[in-house]
C-alpha cells in the first residue's frame, strides 16, 4: 500500500514534469539573471499579493485600476508576459488540486464555517 508521503512525492514530480513547469523554470533563470527586471516583477507580484490578502480597508477599485495599468506596462515585455502567464497556469493547477483534495476529504467543517 502506498503512503500519503509517496503519493505526495509522485504528485510533486508530476507537476515538475509538466511542460508549463519546465517552461517556468527556464523563464525564471532568465528573469533571475536580470536584477532590474526581477525587481520590477517581484515588486508587482508583491503588490498583487498584498492587495489580495490585506485586511486593511483599501480603495479596491483604485488599487485594481493601478495594478491593471502596471500589469499592462510590465506585460509589454514579452518575457514578463510569458512568465506571468505560465506562473498563473501553475498556480491554478496547484489550486485546483488543493480544492479537489479538500472536497474529497470530508472533515465535516460546515458547522465551523458558519
Amino acid at each position: 500500500m502506498r503512503t500519503v508521503e509517496e503519493s505526495t512525492r509522485e504528485l510533486i514530480q508530476s507537476i515538475q514534469n509538466t511542460e508549463e513547469y519546465q517552461r517556468y523554470q527556464k523563464l525564471w533563470v532568465i528573469v533571475e539573471a536580470d536584477a532590474e527586471l526581477r525587481g520590477k516583477l517581484n515588486a508587482f507580484r508583491r503588490r498583487v499579493y498584498q492587495a489580495q490578502t490585506s485586511d486593511e480597508t483599501l480603495d479596491y477599485y483604485s488599487e485594481q485600476t493601478r495594478l491593471g495599468m502596471d500589469a499592462a506596462e510590465l506585460r509589454k515585455n514579452e518575457l514578463i508576459d510569458e512568465y506571468l502567464k505560465v506562473e498563473l497556469h501553475i498556480c491554478r493547477m496547484i489550486q485546483k488540486t488543493a480544492f479537489e483534495l479538500a472536497d474529497a476529504i470530508d472533515l465535516d467543517l460546515d458547522a465551523v464555517l458558519e
